[in-house]
């Protein structure tokens, strides 16, 4: 089985979205699971900016999904908002 967040049947309309690049305006499509995407047009690395692995902070298969160091920043960040 799929992570609910990672399966797209389960995804809704806005989760596939389009923003400018920042470096040359080209039109950039990211799917909510990526973090980054290469610009086609610049070959520029644009950062997703509604990327959001809130559901890591507490998922057990965090590690497998999201890798463990990103994993565990997620978590350091709940202790420390704790």
């Amino acid at each position: 089985m799929k992570c609910p967040g990672q399966d797209t049947r389960y995804w809704k309309p806005g989760d596939i979205f389009s923003v400018p690049c920042p470096s040359c305006g080209a039109t950039v499509e990211f799917f909510k699971d990526e973090m980054r995407f290469r610009c086609k047009s610049c070959g520029k690395i644009v950062p997703n900016p509604k990327a959001n692995f809130g559901c890591a902070e507490y998922c057990e298969f965090a590690d497998q999904c999201v890798g463990p160091e990103l994993a565990n920043r997620l978590r350091e960040k709940v202790q420390e908002d704790k």
